[in-house]
């Protein structure tokens, strides 16, 4: 999950703030200064979709950043779960504030933001309870939590794309918010495991856990954890990646459709380019979602890899942003 979230929009957050009135020099604002600003502007303007927006980002953005290298996370479980607990409620409102599903760019971002903040509390619970408890520690998921079809539909392309019992390592907040979403919020693929390649490198107590769980050997570096992986579980790297990661030791990956693939490959027949669809990214493009564009940013590659899947997309009439798929 990106980490970047809450200094971007303490930002956001002073650029848009009212000018303060003429004082002697303060410190400059600290996070909380400027989330108490978000605050203060909410409860003066309660039916602003995008001050709720802003404000679910930058505690969801928090509660990333509690999985960093002072991992507050384990440290205080209580403020982090509050954290969370606060971005659910803020991008919830901005949701509903903001419109039906598809009806606006601030309520479909809210709705994807969501994700990813019952995502973290997954996280959250991966490290206390271990995997089986990611989900179960927080209760049902809520009956509303969606993402726009065109995210469900990179999810389920990104899980159909994987061998049984594998772990799915995801690049970045669209197609882990989108993989994540279909296996727990939607139940397709329960064998599979998805983690963010990124929180597997970067925080030891996540990877920690995960090695236990998963009865890996204990190793200091990150990667040589991912090459231990490999030898016991298939392993996929979803083609939102530019390339299959870069390990040392090294790894062999081969090419799938949408997904590169290391390790025993187990049982299960692959799924045929033919079978995968895109035609909620055609919808997508058609509306100017922008969540389309990380979507057929991961499809284009996986095409120049995988030219068999033109056949697919063509079906679906998104041969022309395809390069590799133009005739």
């Amino acid at each position: 999950m990106a980490t970047s979230l809450c200094s971007t929009l303490v930002l956001v957050t002073l650029l848009q703030a009212p000018p303060p009135t003429p004082t002697p020099p303060t410190p400059a604002a600290s996070p909380e200064d400027s989330l108490a600003t978000l605050r203060g502007r909410a409860t003066r303007d309660s039916t602003d979709a995008q001050l709720w927006l802003l404000m679910g980002r930058a505690y969801l953005g928090l509660g990333a950043e509690a999985h960093g290298a002072t991992h507050r996370a384990s440290e205080d479980s209580v403020w982090t779960r509050a954290v969370l607990d606060t971005a659910e409620e803020a991008l919830a409102r901005a949701a509903a504030l903001a419109g039906p599903l598809g009806s606006s760019t601030v309520g479909d971002s809210a709705r994807v933001l969501r994700v990813g903040a019952w995502a973290a509390r997954s996280w959250l619970g991966w490290e206390t309870g271990g995997v089986d408890a990611g989900v179960e520690t927080w209760g049902p998921l809520p009956m509303d939590l969606r993402v726009p079809p065109v995210l469900e539909e990179l999810g389920e392309n990104l899980l159909r794309a994987c061998p049984a019992g594998g772990v799915l390592l995801t690049a970045g907040d669209a197609d882990f918010y989108a993989a994540w979403y279909m296996r727990f919020a939607r139940g397709l693929r329960p064998d599979l495991l998805v983690v963010p390649l990124a929180a597997w490198r970067s925080d030891a107590v996540l990877r920690a856990r995960l090695a236990a769980d998963l009865k890996l050997k204990t190793h200091a570096g990150a990667d040589a954890w991912l090459g231990e992986l490999v030898r016991r579980r298939p392993v996929c790297a979803s083609m939102a990646f530019e390339r299959p990661p870069e390990t040392r030791p090294r790894i062999r990956w081969d090419t799938r459709p949408l997904v590169w693939v290391a390790g025993p490959e187990g049982k299960g027949s692959r799924v045929p380019p033919r079978d995968f669809v895109f035609g909620a990214l055609r919808v997508a493009l058609d509306a100017n979602d922008p969540w389309a564009e990380p979507a057929l940013t991961a499809y284009a590659r996986a095409a120049r890899t995988t030219p068999a899947l033109c056949e697919a997309i063509a079906t679906f009439r998104v041969s022309s942003e395809v390069g590799t798929c133009r005739r």
